[in-house]
């Protein structure tokens, strides 16, 4: 049995290979030159939705950002939960604050995005989270890609940290830049673009009354990709914008890195459970780490070890240089190894637990991705 395992490992070497180049391809292929041109700025306004739960890093500076948009017209409304809401404090002038007192479900996040859509004046609507951070061509840009194809339901975005302030802001970065990135990608590539992610999303209020608004969602983790997955299967078509908002996560620690990411595993383990036990090839150098361990000869352990570091560097080069732009993050880059260790270690661990630590409460992840808060 024992001589198996080896083979196992390297055809889960070889499969994990061909995922990498595919990503590698993905990537280039995603961020080059768009030789289509969109439309002109179009002129629907639109009200943007952003729910506050407790204060995240520069959270001024993020929503000002949001305030200065070269867009003809638009609206920013802050939600809470909560009338005493602390992170109120640090908001400046040019927004509406809506208190959302109804609770709607397990997730308190949906309840406050259901009090912000039933305040904002506009039919196109545009969600944020409180940590992002945009310039001013945000809005433009992901008007221009909704009104570029009649049947886009959801323009949705990937988001980055450009220069981390901390060795856990350093992990969260590798782990978006070299994970979710890529990942997101291939889906794109092999099934299309089929959820929403909760860095931005823009949609119409109509598209939300189709699937039945926000109530539906309200006991499920994952609002975000509920709320595309949904439209999706209404038969909308999701569109992945070119442009990628910054997460300012601060001086994040390592501890809460992991949290985070034991959330956002078990949360797409619940979504996509096959999608997730897919995902475990995406390890490329853990489990060729694995096979030179292993019982194999050792030109063709060490080749492998020697291929997954060079597929890696080439594609963290590739982020770098059409997504990052940024020099202090190369520094960052000797953590790698230990980053896709780690992430390899979650991957497996949160196999092993159902629930999760998110904004101080635990939650119990039940049967399609629905939640239960726990005492």
């Amino acid at each position: 049995m024992t001589e198996i395992i080896p083979v196992i490992l390297l055809l889960l070497v070889i499969a994990s290979g061909f995922y990498s180049l595919l990503a590698l391809y993905c990537t280039i292929d995603f961020f080059r030159p768009q030789k289509k041109e969109l439309g002109e700025t179009p002129s629907t306004p639109i009200s943007i939705l952003k729910p506050l739960s407790g204060s995240d890093p520069e959270l001024f500076e993020n929503i000002k950002s949001f305030c200065v948009q070269d867009y003809p017209e638009y609206e920013v409304l802050l939600g809470v939960t909560d009338p005493n809401e602390p992170a109120l404090a640090e908001v400046g002038q040019g927004v509406r604050i809506v208190v959302s007192e109804k609770d709607l479900g397990a997730n308190k996040k949906v309840s406050n995005l259901s009090g912000l859509a039933g305040a904002a004046r506009y039919p196109l609507i545009a969600i944020s989270d409180s940590d992002m951070r945009v310039d001013a061509s945000y809005l433009e840009h992901i008007a221009r890609e909704y009104f570029s194809d009649e049947n886009t339901g959801l323009v949705t975005s990937l988001y980055k940290i450009s220069d981390p302030l901390s060795v856990g802001a350093a992990f969260e970065s590798l782990t978006m830049a070299l994970d979710l990135i890529p990942s997101v990608l291939v889906a794109r590539r092999l099934e299309g673009v089929t959820f929403g992610l909760g860095a931005s999303m823009l949609f119409t209020r109509d598209a939300l009354d189709a699937i039945g608004g926000f109530e539906g969602i309200a006991d499920y983790l994952a609002d975000d990709y509920q709320l595309g997955n949904r439209l999706w299967r209404k038969g909308y078509k999701i569109v992945l914008s070119r442009y990628l908002l910054e997460d300012k996560a601060g001086i994040m620690s390592f501890a809460q890195h992991v949290k985070h990411q034991i959330r956002w595993a078990r949360t797409y383990r619940a979504c996509r459970p096959k999608g997730f036990l897919g995902y475990g090839i995406t390890y490329i150098f853990p489990i060729s780490c694995l096979l030179f361990i292993g019982q194999l000869p050792a030109v063709i352990s060490l080749t492998a070890l020697g291929a997954a570091v060079c597929i890696r560097l080439c594609l963290a080069l590739v982020i770098w240089k059409k997504v990052i732009r940024d020099k202090n993050w190369l520094r960052w880059l000797v953590l790698l190894p230990v980053k896709d260790i780690c992430g390899f270690v979650i991957w497996i661990w949160s196999l092993l637990g159902q629930t999760v630590v998110w904004r101080g409460s635990r939650y119990l992840i039940l049967k399609d991705g629905k939640i239960r808060k726990m005492a």
